[in-house]
């Protein structure tokens, strides 16, 4: 969102997205808004969705309905806008979004195996969102994996929130004490996909 577009347009913009993501989602963005900035920073985050004409209560969010994925991707624009949050807060918020996952709990069981998680993940994002796919190349060798993401991602900051939600999984299955992300390929910046980078030592 640049200086001239406004959080409405922003908002109206991006819920008209047709893709719709299961409710666990947006019952980890709620838990991380809650852990971070208490009950009533999640009171805030629900009286700006309702002015902005996008009614959400997190309470009432079901784990396994589909919601429109510009709901979710609204949360989090509309809590670095109230919190004053850095791009680092996204990331911070994708990184520990697993943690919270039933998804997370359900692939733990393949953590491992490194290979067989890099099959596994992409069956998961088809459950987890009703449009877009994702692979990933390994190449244990060169120390380093490529996730290949064809989905329309409603803003930037979603980028942001990905790369520390995908750093957060390698963490599980790679075995380095320094593993990096990095953005390869981007819609934002020209790019007819995304792409990111993950290496390792």
């Amino acid at each position: 969102m640049n200086s001239k577009t406004s959080l409405k347009e922003t908002a109206d913009r991006i819920m008209k997205f047709s893709a719709k993501v299961l409710g666990m989602g947006l019952e980890t963005h709620g838990k991380y808004i809650e852990e971070r900035e208490g009950e009533k920073g999640l009171k805030k985050i629900e009286e700006k969705m309702k002015k902005l004409g996008y009614p959400l209560k997190f309470e009432e969010i079901k784990t396994f309905k589909y919601y429109p994925v510009g709901l979710a991707d609204l949360v989090i624009i509309v809590a670095k806008e109230i919190f004053n949050w850095t791009e680092k807060d996204i990331f911070e918020m994708g990184n520990v979004a697993p943690k919270y996952s039933l998804f997370t709990k359900i692939l733990a069981k393949y953590f491992l195996n490194l290979e067989q998680t890099t099959k596994e993940i992409p069956k998961y994002w088809r459950k987890h969102f009703t449009e877009g796919e994702l692979e990933i190349e390994l190449h244990k060798k060169e120390k380093n994996a490529i996730v290949h993401l064809e989905y329309n991602i409603t803003h930037p900051l979603v980028c942001i929130f990905f790369a520390g939600y995908f750093l957060r999984i390698a963490t599980y299955v790679i075995k380095s004490p320094k593993i990096n992300i990095k953005e390869t390929r981007c819609q934002f910046k020209g790019d007819s996909y995304h792409e990111f980078l993950i290496s390792w030592q």
